[in-house]
């Protein structure tokens, strides 16, 4: 049976954050589909302790790029080399009883070649951001509320306090990559 690696976003409660835009994160393989290990895992079911209390939601933009694997011993290192990965570009990424990317360490953030990966999902917040604005996105803005910049600026576009889902979603982009993210939105829009 194939596993799927999947990563799940964690509460703020989880831990010291390495940025404070970029949440930890779990990465987990199984059998299951994503959205099934999700569920077991917000109930207890063969949970870690740091994800049954501090799950939030499911990161597709940080694993569907990944395509299932033949057995859980491939899928086990596909797992590492997943949240390896996300401590390299800013995450504190937990894995296996490990947690990756914990101190003040460098990273380097993705660029457009990495993104392209999960380019729908991006797509998908820069059309959300636009929809969400009190008034039209420039590509600039629009790509620094995807990268999660703050500031006074941003209460012109959204609230600060109740923000969209996709506003930081992000934060471990590149604003070039992003850019050309929020330019294409702006082209299917018109």
């Amino acid at each position: 049976m194939p596993s799927r690696v999947y990563v799940i976003e964690l509460d703020v409660g989880a831990g010291a954050r390495r940025d404070p835009r970029i949440p930890w994160v779990y990465v987990g393989s199984s059998a299951r589909e994503p959205e099934i290990r999700f569920a077991q895992h917000r109930r207890g079911y063969r949970s870690s302790g740091l994800v049954k209390r501090f799950a939030l939601r499911l990161r597709p933009d940080l694993y569907e790029d990944l395509e299932p694997f033949r057995g859980s011993r491939v899928a086990a290192v596909a797992e590492e080399a997943r949240a390896r990965e996300l401590a390299g570009c800013g995450f504190v990424a937990h894995s296996d009883g490990t947690s990756f990317g914990k101190g003040s360490g460098e990273w380097t953030e993705w660029d457009s070649r990495r993104l392209e990966a999960v380019a729908g999902h991006a797509a998908n917040a820069a059309d959300e951001l636009a929809e969400a604005s009190f008034e039209p996105l420039s590509i600039d803005r629009c790509a620094r509320l995807l990268h999660g910049e703050r500031g006074f600026w941003i209460q012109r576009f959204i609230d600060p306090a109740d923000p969209p889902p996709a506003y930081g979603l992000f934060a471990h982009v590149r604003l070039d990559a992003l850019e050309a993210v929020a330019r294409a939105a702006a082209r299917r829009a018109r």
